[in-house]
């Protein structure tokens, strides 16, 4: 019995030596590349998208933020969509909007998922129960329910289990749905968090390339100082595609 203990207590010695180690390893990576702020943005275009004539008129404003740090979405401006592009825009900064002024607006499911957005900014875990409950059948909602896993559900208990799930389930997701950007935005953010940097890189590249280098993309890149260092072409590749933005807005 003594020599089993021994051996169980060497072995869990060992476990426990292995995983701070690891954990070490992980609390380096991430101090080295500064934690990746950006990837805590929410791509707030990719929420909005399919809305019935919300018709996309260019970026947002250089200065302007949305919820979560990130630019605001590209939001409609043609007449006849005010009420809904305050809305939107309510919605995008994090701002209480009631649920009436929406039915006003919007019906169906499009109603629906904006009633999970309302939650996003302030019940969080409301907003996880409804995606959890529902049967997922747009990169939207698999984009927003991993990314609200991995923020609010991940902890220094479970980091290994959480990352590597929500990986797995966003590219069995990218395999459904293609190459969707904020699909790679997401797994990158859920590399960042366990000190992949370089793989977090990766992903961050690759959502530049399938969104046409887009300016929520290319800002995440650029605004990043760690992949100046770690990737400079690429870094220089979206500070150029955004002054190609500023030069035509």
């Amino acid at each position: 019995m003594s020599s089993f203990l021994f051996a169980g207590g060497v072995a869990c010695a060992y476990l426990a030596s292995v995983i701070g180690l690891h954990r070490l390893n992980v609390r380096r990576q991430r101090k080295q590349s500064g934690g990746f702020q950006t990837l805590g943005w929410l791509d707030w275009d990719t929420l909005f998208d399919g809305l019935d004539g919300l018709d996309r008129l260019g970026p947002p404003a250089a200065d302007a933020r949305a919820f979560g740090g990130g630019p605001l979405p590209a939001l409609p401006g043609q007449a006849g969509a005010e009420d809904r592009r305050a809305l939107l825009l309510a919605l995008s900064l994090g701002n209480e909007v009631g649920e009436g002024p929406l039915s006003h607006a919007f019906s169906g499911g499009q109603l629906e998922w904006l009633t999970t957005l309302i939650d996003v900014a302030r019940r969080p875990e409301r907003a996880l129960e409804r995606l959890e409950a529902a049967e997922l059948s747009t990169p939207a909602e698999l984009y927003l329910r991993e990314r609200l896993r991995l923020q609010h559900r991940t902890h220094a208990l479970n980091l290994e289990l959480s990352v590597f799930s929500a990986k797995r389930r966003l590219t069995q997701g990218l395999n459904r749905f293609g190459e969707h950007p904020a699909l790679f935005f997401a797994r990158a953010y859920a590399s960042a968090l366990i000190g992949f940097n370089q793989t977090a890189i990766d992903d961050m590249a690759r959502a530049v390339y399938f969104s046409r280098q887009a300016s929520f993309y290319a800002r995440a890149v650029a605004e990043t100082p760690y992949i100046d260092e770690a990737r400079p072409a690429l870094a220089q590749q979206c500070r150029l595609a955004l002054e190609v933005v500023r030069k035509v807005g």
